[in-house]
């Protein structure tokens, strides 16, 4: 019978990280070729350099932002917003960067890990690929974040279009629109079609990040929960069954394995964990806290009620992918612990006993007989 097709996680990942070049993340040459080893980061190249031209361009955006409002007579929430919107995608962006430097070891890593469970016996014909899992989520997130985006722009291009109706078409009714809407850019610089360009690009940029974070957490998380929940399918076959020691021992270095993994990508995950989650939080409450103030024209409240709750959905995956990592982990773990006595070798038996006199020596030797009064020592 012939093996099911190697569903590994780069090969799932490799097309949205490739769709994020065109949003100046993740510059990196070689990512549809065979082997990770083929990945390759360069400074001197197009990639990267868009990469820092973004970089560099947010970093001003944001810093001209700050002093724009620090110069005010006073400092509004949706200044305050703005602060954090900016700086924690700023700060997401950078650490992209710093993960797409390494993400050659980072997947070399991940294969050398992965490997014996992208073949037999782990490897099964299943409708729902990791490949598949992966795209249909992806897909799905991005199409959301195109519609949030469209409405925002038609919200805010009706906003301004009545504004220039009612209130004020003494100038161009695009100068008036952008300098409405980016006024701390246009406080320091002349309109003009460069600048507006380079506005655009930036802050499609900074939307896709803010979203990719998100995305990029339950990408890491389904390809590791899944390497679980192989794992998990695999060791049922043994579970009340007589089995050697020998293959109990395999089945806990393979689990140990994964383990391993996981502990590699948290240490590499933690930085975006923190900066998205938080990030995500924070604009759920200032959405939810502005709902109770909010009262403007259909298409602006329908936006303002989509991003909401695209927002909140959004986060909800991320946390509930991220959390199902330990509860994949769990369910072969209940299997590993349950070894019939019949299995057991001299050499586990040993460690059991060894491990158990360990705890008595150390419950005689912490066992305190004093009066308990004099001692101020705990009932338990």
């Amino acid at each position: 019978m012939e093996e099911p097709k190697i569903d590994d996680f780069h090969q799932a990942v490799r097309p949205f990280l490739l769709l994020s070049q065109l949003f100046s993340l993740f510059p990196l040459g070689g990512l549809f070729r065979a082997p990770v080893q083929e990945i390759s980061f360069r400074w001197i190249s197009l990639r990267t350099l868009y990469s820092v031209y973004f970089l560099a361009t947010a970093l001003l955006t944001f810093i001209a932002h700050v002093y724009y409002s620090a110069t005010r007579d006073h400092i509004t929430t949706e200044a305050i917003s703005n602060t954090i919107y900016y700086s924690m995608n700023f700060s997401g962006a950078v650490t992209l960067f710093t993960i797409a430097m390494r993400w050659k070891t980072i997947m070399s890593e991940w294969r050398n890990l992965e490997e014996p469970f992208l073949h037999y016996p782990y490897a099964e014909r299943r409708f729902w690929t990791l490949r598949r899992t992966i795209a249909i989520v992806g897909i799905f997130m991005l199409v959301l974040a195109f519609v949030e985006d469209f409405l925002h722009v038609c919200s805010v291009y009706y906003t301004n279009q009545q504004f220039f109706i009612r209130c004020n078409n003494s100038i161009p009714f695009w100068t008036l629109f952008y300098e409405r809407e980016h006024p701390k850019i246009f406080h320091y610089l002349p309109y003009s079609l460069p600048t507006v360009l380079v506005l655009e690009v930036t802050h499609k940029i900074f939307l896709y990040v803010w979203t990719f974070m998100d995305l990029f957490i339950i990408f890491v998380s389904l390809g590791l929960a899944r390497l679980y929940s192989r794992f998990h399918r695999h060791v049922l076959r043994y579970k009340d069954r007589h089995a050697t020691g020998t293959t109990w021992h395999q089945l806990r270095l393979e689990y140990n394995r994964i383990s391993r993994l996981v502990e590699y990508m948290e240490g590499i995950m933690a930085p975006i964990v923190i900066f998205t989650t938080t990030s995500d939080l924070y604009f759920i409450f200032i959405q939810m806290y502005n709902s109770f103030q909010f009262s403007a024209s259909f298409i602006s409240e329908l936006y303002f009620k989509f991003s909401l709750g695209f927002l909140i959905f959004r986060t909800l995956a991320m946390l509930m992918a991220a959390s199902n990592v330990d509860v994949a982990s769990i369910k072969p773990l209940n299997v590993l612990r349950s070894v019939p006595m019949s299995c057991w070798s001299i050499d586990m038996a040993g460690t059991l006993i060894t491990y158990e006199l360990v705890l008595l020596k150390e419950a005689i030797a912490s066992r305190d007989d004093g009066d308990f009064c004099a001692g101020g020592k705990k009932l338990f």
